[in-house]
C-alpha cells in the first residue's frame, strides 16, 4: 500500500511578460551609508625559540640581549631590569647636578648592561661577588674606557628595550 501527497494548489502560473522584478535588497542598517571596509590580511609574526622563551614567565618578559661589534670587540649586552635601574641610580647621586651627571648615567649602563667582551667577563674574580660588588667593580673598569665606546655600548643597550616593544606591538602584547 503506497500512500501519496497530493501536491497544493497554488493557482496558475503568472504569464512570463508580466514585468516581476525581484524585491531590492536593502542593507543591514539602512541609516549606515559608510563604505563596508575590507578586512585586512593579518600577518603572522613567527617568533624564534629564543623570542618564545622571552614571553614563557612573567620575570623574563622584557629581557633581550644580543652582541655586538664595538671596534672589532665582541661584547655581549642585555637591557637592563629593575634591579639595575636601582643600583645605577644609587651610582649617580654623587655625579647630579654636574656637566657630567649624562656620562655617569651612561658609565652605570654600560656596567649593568654589559655580560661579556669578546666571550669573556669583564670581572673575573676567584670569590663569588655580590650583584652590587660586580656592578660596582665594571664601573671602576668602563670610567678607564673612552667616551667614543661607551656611547656605543650605552645606545646598544638603550635599544634593546625598543627592540621588544617593537615585538611585544607586533604580537598583540603591547599597544603601539
Amino acid at each position: 500500500m503506497s500512500t501519496t501527497i497530493p501536491e497544493p494548489d497554488l493557482g496558475p502560473l503568472p504569464p512570463t511578460d508580466t514585468p516581476l522584478k525581484p524585491p531590492e535588497m536593502l542593507p543591514e542598517d539602512p541609516f549606515d551609508d559608510a563604505p563596508e571596509e575590507e578586512t585586512a590580511v593579518e600577518e603572522v609574526t613567527e617568533l624564534s625559540d629564543e623570542e618564545r622563551l622571552l614571553f614563557s614567565q612573567l620575570m623574563t618578559v622584557g629581557q633581550r640581549s644580543k652582541v655586538i661589534d664595538v671596534m672589532g670587540f665582541s661584547v655581549r649586552i642585555q637591557n637592563l631590569c629593575v634591579d639595575d635601574d636601582l643600583r645605577i641610580g644609587m651610582m649617580t647621586r654623587q655625579y647630579e647636578g654636574s656637566q657630567m651627571s649624562h656620562r655617569a648615567y651612561q658609565l652605570g649602563v654600560c656596567a649593568a648592561g654589559i655580560r661579556t667582551i669578546n666571550n669573556a667577563p669583564l670581572i673575573s674574580t676567584l670569590a663569588p661577588m655580590t650583584p652590587d660588588e660586580d656592578f660596582d667593580a665594571k664601573v671602576e673598569v668602563l670610567k678607564k674606557y673612552y667616551p667614543v665606546v661607551l656611547t656605543q655600548i650605552y645606545n646598544a643597550v638603550m635599544a634593546l628595550d625598543q627592540e621588544f616593544a617593537e615585538l611585544a606591538v607586533k604580537l598583540g602584547k603591547l599597544d603601539g
